[in-house]
C-alpha cells in the first residue's frame, strides 16, 4: 500500500454541471465536434439516429501531456467524447471514441459492466460468428427483447481499438470462441447516453492498469507486465494511496465486478483502512450512487481513479 497523507473523506456533493467545463482543454480533438451518420445504418427500434461517427484520426495525444511518456505502444490517453446540450446525467459518462473490428464510433466506459456489450440496433452476428453493421439489405430477424441477456446474441470480436492500443478482449464466461454480446441492454442503450455502440467493461479494461481522469476528463491505459508492474514510467499519474481491488460475485453469480470496501457510510476511509469494512461494487456507468454501487458521484469525487487488476488494486494519484 503506498504511503498516505489524506484523511476521512466524508459524505459530499457534487454539482453535476461542473463536470465538464465549457472551456476546453487543448488536447481535446475537434474532429469530436463533427457528429455525422454512419453510411448504412437505419434502427429498426426507438432510437431515431445512428450513433456518432469519430474520425478515424483521432488517437493517444501523449506528446502533449507532461509526465506520460511519447511511448504509444505502450500507454495511450483518450480524451473524452462529448456532445452540446449535455444533460446533468449524460455528464456523468466517461464516454470514448473506439473501434470494435474496424466499426468505430462512441462507447461507455463501465467498469459496472463485466463483458463487452454491443448494441444490437447497428450491429448483428455476420455468418463467420463476428459482427456486421446492420442495414436495410443484410438485416437479420431479431427477437431478442431488452435486457433479455440470457438470449442474447454471443459473438467473437477480433480487435478492439482505443486510442493507440489493439485490444484483443479476454472473457471466458461467454463460452466457446465468443466474447461479446449483441442485445439491446438498458433499454436499448438510449439510457443517460444515446444513442452509442456500446459499453466497454472489464474484459477490454482488465489487462491494464485503467485511469479514469474526470479532472482532465480522459481516459489513461498503461500496459502491464503479468506481475502487474507498468512498462514504462508514468510520473503523471504516480500512486499516493490503494486499496486492496476486490472481485465481487454479482449477477446470479454469472459475473464477477470490480469493488473496494468502504465504512457503512459509503464513504472512504484513507487514513485508518480498518474503517473500511462494507465492500461495494464500483460503477463507472452509474451516475448515481446507491445501496448497490459506488457511482460517479464517489468515484469522481476523487478526480483521478485507478485500477489494476492483475496487482488487485484501486488507486488514487498523486
Amino acid at each position: 500500500m503506498y504511503g498516505c497523507s489524506l484523511h476521512l473523506l466524508p459524505r459530499y456533493e457534487i454539482l453535476m454541471n461542473s463536470h465538464r467545463s465549457p472551456e476546453l482543454p487543448a488536447y481535446r480533438c475537434p474532429l469530436l465536434l463533427v457528429v455525422s451518420v454512419l453510411v448504412g445504418m437505419t434502427s429498426a427500434h426507438a432510437q431515431t439516429a445512428a450513433p456518432p461517427a469519430v474520425a478515424a484520426g483521432h488517437s493517444s495525444r501523449t506528446t502533449a501531456i507532461p509526465g506520460i511518456p511519447n511511448v504509444p505502444d505502450v500507454v495511450t490517453v483518450v480524451p473524452f467524447y462529448w456532445k452540446p446540450n449535455e444533460t446533468d446525467r449524460e455528464k456523468t459518462k466517461a464516454v470514448i471514441p473506439a473501434e470494435i473490428d474496424g466499426h468505430r464510433s462512441i462507447f461507455i466506459v463501465d467498469i459496472g459492466c463485466p463483458p463487452l456489450m454491443l448494441n444490437r440496433t447497428f450491429l448483428q452476428p455476420s455468418p463467420t460468428g463476428g459482427i456486421d453493421t446492420v442495414t436495410d439489405a443484410n438485416r437479420i430477424p431479431d427477437l431478442i427483447q431488452e435486457n433479455d441477456r440470457a438470449n442474447f446474441d454471443k459473438v467473437h470480436v477480433q480487435t478492439v481499438r482505443i486510442g493507440t492500443f489493439n485490444i484483443t478482449v479476454e472473457d471466458t464466461t461467454i463460452g466457446g470462441p465468443n466474447n461479446a454480446y449483441l442485445g439491446h441492454e438498458w433499454g436499448n442503450f438510449s439510457w443517460v447516453f444515446a444513442p452509442r455502440l456500446g459499453n466497454i467493461g472489464l474484459s477490454v479494461l482488465g489487462q491494464f492498469e485503467t485511469i479514469i481522469d474526470y479532472t482532465h476528463q480522459r481516459l489513461v491505459l498503461i500496459r502491464l507486465d503479468k506481475a502487474g508492474h507498468r512498462l514504462v514510467d508514468v510520473p503523471a499519474y504516480t500512486p499516493k494511496w490503494s486499496a486492496p481491488l476486490m472481485d465481487l460475485v454479482r449477477w446470479n453469480n454469472a459475473w464477477r465486478a470490480w469493488g473496494i470496501a468502504v465504512r457503512p457510510d459509503h464513504s472512504l476511509d484513507t487514513l485508518t483502512a480498518a474503517n473500511n469494512t462494507q465492500p461495494m461494487m464500483m460503477d463507472t456507468g452509474a451516475p448515481e450512487d446507491s445501496d448497490a454501487s459506488l457511482g460517479y458521484p464517489f468515484l469522481s469525487h476523487f478526480g483521478v481513479v485507478g485500477f489494476n487488476h492483475r496487482t488487485h488494486q484501486f488507486m488514487l494519484y498523486r
